[in-house]
């Protein structure tokens, strides 16, 4: 008997997914816990409108967040680190800092999508990689100077 799945189910298969199982098992455990419905020719075109619509959306954020990317390239993040005397540095530049620098720019960024971060503590011009979606990555220069 073909079913729909309506939640992921280890081993068979994730939401939306068109599966071949036991009668018997889709009757009294997938459609009776709910986490599948029939396939007939009505599920199954509401299935397919539904992954078409998912489809769509998906790509026009893929196409927000390049354009994010893209104008993100030729920005240079420019951060103040405080030294002592002796030229050694107070603290060091976060992952936090980073983050707040893009909301100044008004970037829809969160903490996570800042990739392989390791604190800076000394000046210079250093790449940092962020990712927004699994398909849109891009590279961001960061600018540490001096702050006194």
């Amino acid at each position: 008997m073909k079913v729909i799945l309506i939640k992921d189910l280890k081993g068979k298969g994730k939401k939306g997914d068109v599966i071949d199982v036991n009668p018997t098992y889709a009757m009294n455990v997938l459609i009776k816990q709910g986490i599948a419905k029939e396939a007939t020719a009505s599920n199954l075109n509401d299935n397919q409108g539904q992954k078409n619509a998912q489809a769509f959306h998906h790509g026009e954020q893929v196409k927000k967040y390049q354009a994010i990317a893209d104008s993100l390239k030729d920005k240079v993040l420019t951060v103040g680190l405080k030294f002592g005397a002796n030229g050694k540095a107070f603290g060091s530049i976060t992952k936090q800092e980073v983050f707040n620098k893009l909301v100044e720019l008004n970037i829809p960024a969160d903490k996570k999508m800042i990739l392989d971060f390791e604190p800076i503590k000394s000046t210079g011009e250093y790449t940092i990689t962020i990712q927004f979606i699994k398909e849109v990555k891009c590279q961001v220069k960061v600018q540490v100077v001096e702050t006194k």
